[in-house]
């Protein structure tokens, strides 16, 4: 097996976080990585949210994090989309229990999935430590323009280490390659998807408000302070403000969004 560079790191009190290289088309394109995270609940056991393929060395590490996986409790796929990996990660580690998006399982017939994290009483079972909240306003269940719109997932909260969790509603880009770049994505920014302009909310009138209203609503729930993405990276400090910032930019476009589908975005 070749050895990749791959290390978890601790991004706060017990939150962890695994940056791995992206190992489909698309990723290996655009050199893209993406992520999964562990968090420690107060009974000593592990979440694991998201998944990606390990190699020898980072295997190592989860094994070490996790006494072999025997403090490995569940495995949560995120985002429709990513579940590449799952599979892999499920024969090194089968006692755990995995949570699957709808699509998830759907898709992966290996996996014994023992539910999913689309029913409101498994999203709530490590609370008030982990608060898994999905996207408003976008489909999560039968999700339109698949092959493009990969919005819609599991947003979560690790309220310890005061760190938010999410795949590619929004994300953080560290150090964007050359197309990025291009395509007007600048260094140290956080960004929304752009499948938001697109088929990402749904058609109604009221998507886009619900949306806007979601995203207010994490950020004065949440005292969080630093944030965990999939294709950009670990930000630290200053969360919540970039990203308010970052709804305030959309603004306008959100609000247009609004206005042809027979709505209109009433601004807080």
């Amino acid at each position: 097996m070749t050895v990749t560079t791959m290390h978890i790191t601790q991004i706060g009190p017990g939150c962890y976080n695994l940056i791995a290289p992206l190992k489909n088309a698309l990723g290996k394109l655009l050199k893209m990585k993406t992520h999964m995270s562990f968090v420690q609940l107060s009974t000593g056991k592990f979440i694991a949210l998201s998944t990606v393929e390990l190699d020898a060395a980072s295997k190592a590490e989860v094994d070490a994090l996790t006494q072999n996986g025997e403090l490995l409790e569940a495995v949560i796929g995120t985002n429709p989309f990513h579940g590449l990996a799952f599979e892999g990660f499920y024969k090194m580690y089968p006692n755990a229990k995995y949570y699957g998006t709808p699509r998830h399982i759907r898709n992966i017939k290996s996996v014994p999935w023992a539910g999913s994290i689309a029913d409101d009483s498994i999203r709530t079972s490590w609370m008030p430590e982990l608060d898994l909240q999905i996207t408003q306003g976008a489909e999560f269940i039968n999700i339109p323009s698949e092959s493009y719109n990969h919005f819609a997932g599991v947003v979560a909260f690790h309220v310890e280490s005061k760190t938010l969790i999410c795949d590619d509603c929004f994300s953080y880009e560290d150090n964007p390659g050359a197309l990025k770049r291009l395509a007007g994505i600048s260094a140290k920014s956080l960004n929304f998807h752009p499948s938001l302009y697109g088929p990402a909310l749904r058609q109604s009138p009221t998507a886009v408000q619900e949306f806007y209203d979601w995203m207010l609503q994490i950020m004065q729930e949440w005292d969080f302070d630093q944030m965990a993405t999939a294709h950009g990276g670990v930000m630290k400090g200053g969360c919540k403000e970039a990203l308010r910032a970052a709804l305030d930019k959309a603004k306008p476009s959100l609000e247009g969004l609004a206005k042809s589908r027979g709505g209109k975005l009433v601004w807080t």
